[in-house]
């Protein structure tokens, strides 16, 4: 299956649902179902609060597209004082999987597991607090030490 690599916050904040547009100065040609990958963790934060070093979501790459600072901005959690110059990749569906372990590679790489093995986290997918259910579940299964990211211990 192919993957892609992404920094901590930015694959949690996918995972999650808050994050609908990863920005890349690359594109592909490939459309379709990707393996979202966190990172390994930089510091104490990442390590404790944040998924890192597994797979941890599938999402669907409906489009990649120029970025645009008016419209792809918000999602794509981009600061005020931060500026970018290339690709938007938009990502349709997204749904958090039970973790495993992976060791990420740059551009897209391909994992050995196929899309029919990998297990939707139990949650209710209906919820408002989503991604309080989905850090929670994160932590009550020992992927996380803590909820620091909602400013909780």
């Amino acid at each position: 299956m192919k993957a892609l690599s992404i920094q901590p916050f930015y694959a949690t904040m996918i995972a999650m649902g808050c994050k609908w547009i990863e920005l890349r100065s690359w594109k592909t040609d490939y459309r379709g179902w990707i393996l979202i990958c966190a990172s390994t963790a930089r510091n104490k934060f990442e390590r404790t609060s944040l998924m890192n070093g597994h797979a941890i979501a599938i999402a669907e790459l409906a489009d990649i597209r120029k970025y645009n600072d008016e419209t792809d901005r918000a999602d794509a959690f981009l600061y005020d004082d931060e500026t970018f110059e290339g690709y938007s990749w938009i990502f349709n569906r997204v749904i958090p999987i039970v973790p495993f372990p992976v060791k990420g590679k740059l551009h897209l790489f391909e994992v050995e597991r196929e899309l029919d093995d990998l297990e939707a986290i139990d949650i209710d997918y209906d919820t408002k607090q989503y991604d309080v259910d989905v850090a929670t579940w994160w932590k009550e299964n020992g992927f996380i030490e803590n909820l620091d990211i909602f400013g909780e211990e």
